[in-house]
């Protein structure tokens, strides 16, 4: 690699360490710092700190009051997104071990993050074939069980923005091919509860996920169990939904959350 294209990597890594540093030493100080305090405290020059603060600023991670800098709302939301992720994981586990058990399948634990719908938890069927999605994988919308329930019971203007921000995922031969057909699909989610995935993200793989709720009956993500079409047929999906509904929502109210009514 040319050595240009190395200094200038290293220029933006050292730009972002420093902005990190000037980040966690204003974490330290309630009251805030003035910019010769805080560059003086990570031995950094005015001008550079002032320089990272002002593109921190923009990004609204800092905001500079009275003189002095002080942490933004924007650190503010993404420790709380943390925050929130690890107790949600936590206070899941023992509903997963219970749907696993209930199911004899994989059990999955997948939140809202942003844009996205990722995978954060998952407690392994004993069985020797089973199917993994392992912690940090991104499930796509349209093509997803716990994508569709999500969707379900977000409001319309939101779940089209999702769709439209990943478009109509076709993985496989049964996966949706317009939004006509998966709102359809949709449709049926808001009125049982429990979305399928019918070999629609892989081929011989099924998924039937149901959602979970804060306390102000906002969608936040959902649990699912997944494992191959040989033992989760068609004729035992309905069954093994109501199941992961009745999980999903005693996680709900474990979680503080509201089922959504009417």
């Amino acid at each position: 690699m040319p050595d240009d294209i190395l200094e200038k990597r290293s220029g933006h890594t050292q730009s972002v360490s420093r902005a990190l540093r000037l980040l966690s030493r204003l974490s330290e100080e309630s009251n805030g710092m003035t910019l010769s305090e805080l560059a003086r405290s990570v031995g950094l020059a005015p001008s550079t700190a002032h320089r990272l603060l002002t593109t921190l600023q923009l990004e609204r991670f800092v905001r500079f009051e009275d003189s002095r800098w002080l942490v933004g709302v924007q650190a503010f939301n993404v420790g709380s997104s943390y925050m929130r992720a690890r107790d949600v994981c936590f206070m899941a586990r023992p509903y997963l071990r219970i749907l696993m058990q209930d199911t004899g399948e994989t059990a999955n634990l997948a939140l809202i993050e942003e844009d996205d719908l990722v995978y954060l938890a998952q407690v392994e069927s004993s069985q020797m074939m089973r199917a993994l999605a392992r912690p940090g994988v991104k499930a796509p919308w349209s093509c997803s069980a716990v994508g569709k329930a999500c969707l379900a019971f977000m409001g319309r203007p939101e779940a089209e923005r999702l769709i439209n921000y990943q478009g109509v995922v076709q993985m496989t031969a049964k996966s949706h091919v317009t939004t006509k057909t998966l709102w359809e699909d949709i449709a049926k989610v808001q009125s049982q509860y429990f979305a399928f995935d019918d070999e629609e993200h892989a081929p011989g793989l099924r998924c039937i996920a149901s959602p979970i709720f804060d306390s102000n009956s906002q969608v936040i993500g959902a649990l699912s169990i997944s494992g191959p079409s040989v033992r989760v047929s068609q004729t035992s999906m309905a069954q093994i939904g109501g199941t992961v509904a009745r999980v999903a929502r005693e996680l709900t109210q474990a979680l503080g959350g509201a089922w959504p009514t009417g």
